[in-house]
């Protein structure tokens, strides 16, 4: 059996550790994002985790909709140009149906 422990971590010559999103992660910007998370990250209000139980300022149910490939593949095109959900370009859909 090997041993898989890893000694300690060391940063390049350069004292980057990595990039996230091209920025450079330095010692100062590690110590600056311990200090934001040790003071509860001030400011941040949190999203709630999981799926939202309204649509708008109602409640929502949940519908199970089957879909060929083609379908699927053209609501996550139009969500993905739109930005949004496939769920919200399905309500918009079937809102400007039921409304016609």
């Amino acid at each position: 059996m090997s041993d898989d422990t890893f000694g300690p971590a060391v940063p390049a010559e350069d004292g980057v550790w990595g990039t996230v999103d091209g920025v450079p992660v330095t010692e100062e910007v590690i110590e600056r994002l311990v200090a934001n998370a040790e003071a509860g990250f001030p400011g941040v209000r949190p999203r709630p985790v999981g799926r939202p139980l309204t649509v708008g300022i109602r409640s929502a149910k949940t519908v199970t909709v089957r879909l060929d490939d083609a379908r699927a593949a053209a609501i996550k095109d139009r969500a993905d140009q739109e930005h949004v959900t496939a769920s919200e370009v399905m309500r918009r859909a079937l809102d400007r149906y039921l409304a016609s």
